[in-house]
């Protein structure tokens, strides 16, 4: 959500809010300005990771491709860890992982998912005959299906036996169709495609293949989990028998997908995009991990770990009066002011540095952004040559996977005072520290009347802390 002139209800404890005490409710009352496929979920702790989550849809009355399908179906992809976070959490922070990302127990489509229950702990109730994610068809009809992966760790590769899906929405905004026999798609990414029931009656296999984009070994929370990485729903015709389907995949190379987008280059944007020129700001994020003197792994942003002032948090930092400029290194702070005559055409571009062996799923709140350069797989962390970014057709997103020891340039425009969150959103690598915040126009920003119902959530804050907060110098 763009949440222009609302980013005190952007949602994040510490960048724009303090947390809702239990058994508060609080209202989140902001306009929009876009349409599309989108999902929201909490930004606290591991509660995402525990299911506090959900598809935000948002429709389009001039949506180009209406009429181009009879009906629709929203699809989640997930993974689900049995054991909930409470637990997890504290043991993942414990020297003895290191930061190894737990593995999840298994993976579901909707909801709904299968597990070995061979694996399952003794005296535990299993069911080997769970239900299975099923969506049903007309012959002859077409179905747009929104997919949306909402998990914590993995990366699905999704596809339909003898039906190729046509990509026509990505991340909210409008492609031109192009249609592909499995789309690779990573944590907090949207597709919305179209699938064309042409095929004979009967029951075609979902598949959705997860890959765990992280290195696994004997210290990784769960390392042995009975992880099924071939998660199966239905594709079953109105009048097919009520049976297993018995399609075979079409010879799909997983491997190739595997933790990856689909190719920028090959996605166009629907409507012609103007690409800004003017940068005023260029962030070069070197994305790494790293060890504590105590030993406990943390995750780095240009050799900072994130972490969040809880009780005081940033947006009403600067609105008070402290100095963006002078935040702790533990903030993270990028900040960028457009001090030109004109700029109404003013852009930031940010530098993702991947030195980790893990590929990242990197988002930005408050913007879309263009992908102007995707580094390969281990093609090295140099700034890339600014003649090879693409600044003619960029497809525009708001998640971009950033492959291993590799660059990707984004780019967007820098017309939203607020302070918005930049992070990679595989969760243990946010809980980390794997984040920073991106202050825009604080001069613009710092006249913002923050609302009574948000700082209200902050009653409890130590105001000789707030103080020293507002006189902190950068480290």
């Amino acid at each position: 959500m763009l949440q222009r002139g609302t980013n005190y209800y952007d949602g994040i404890v510490g960048v724009t809010q303090c947390e809702i005490p239990n058994k508060v409710t609080f209202l989140y009352n902001f306009t929009l300005e876009q349409y599309g496929t989108y999902w929201y979920h909490s930004h606290f702790q591991g509660q995402i990771v525990d299911g506090l989550k959900g598809p935000l849809i948002i429709y389009d009355p001039k949506d180009p491709y209406y009429g181009k399908y009879d009906y629709e179906y929203i699809v989640t992809l997930s993974d689900w860890y049995h054991t909930p976070t409470g637990i997890l959490l504290p043991l993942f922070r414990a020297n003895t992982y290191k930061g190894a990302d737990p593995i999840p127990d298994s993976g579901d489509i909707s909801g709904l998912g299968q597990y070995d229950c061979k694996a399952a702990p003794k005296n535990s109730t299993c069911n080997p005959n769970n239900k299975i994610a099923t969506y049903v068809v007309k012959k002859g009809k077409k179905y747009r299906f929104r997919i949306i992966n909402t998990s914590a760790l993995v990366h699905f590769t999704i596809s339909i036996d003898n039906h190729p899906l046509t990509i026509i929405e990505v991340d909210g905004d409008y492609v031109k169709p192009i249609t592909l026999d499995a789309i690779p798609i990573n944590i907090a990414q949207r597709y919305s495609v179209i699938l064309d029931a042409n095929q004979p009656i009967d029951n075609y296999q979902i598949r959705a293949h997860i890959t765990i984009c992280t290195p696994i070994n004997n210290r990784t929370l769960n390392y042995n989990a009975s992880l099924n990485h071939d998660v199966t729903g239905i594709l079953k015709y109105d009048g097919a028998e009520d049976k297993l389907p018995t399609s075979k995949a079409d010879s799909l190379n997983y491997t190739s997908k595997a933790c990856r987008d689909v190719n920028p280059n090959s996605l166009k944007p629907y409507y012609e995009n103007k690409v800004p020129k003017n940068v005023i700001s260029t962030f070069k994020a070197l994305v790494t991990f790293g060890s504590l003197p105590t030993g406990k792994g943390v995750a780095l942003i240009n050799n900072s770990s994130f972490v969040p002032n809880s009780n005081y948090p940033t947006n009403q930092q600067i609105v008070e009066g402290v100095d963006p400029y002078k935040l702790p290194s533990s903030q993270n702070a990028h900040v960028y002011e457009c001090n030109s005559g004109d700029c109404k055409d003013a852009a930031v571009d940010i530098y993702i540095l991947n030195n980790s062996s893990d590929s990242h799923p990197f988002h930005l709140h408050g913007h879309i952004f263009y992908i102007i350069y995707n580094g390969e797989n281990g093609t090295g962390i140099n700034p890339p040559n600014e003649k090879d970014f693409n600044l003619k057709d960029p497809v525009t997103r708001d998640v971009v996977t950033v492959l291993p020891k590799s660059t990707t340039v984004i780019r967007y425009n820098a017309n939203n005072p607020g302070v918005w969150f930049f992070h990679c959103h595989i969760q243990w690598h946010l809980n980390m520290g794997m984040a920073a915040q991106m202050i825009e126009l604080p001069s613009i920003f710092k006249n913002t009347t923050i609302p009574a119902d948000v700082t209200g959530l902050c009653v409890g804050i130590d105001l000789d802390k707030k103080k020293d907060n507002k006189n902190s110098k950068t480290k």
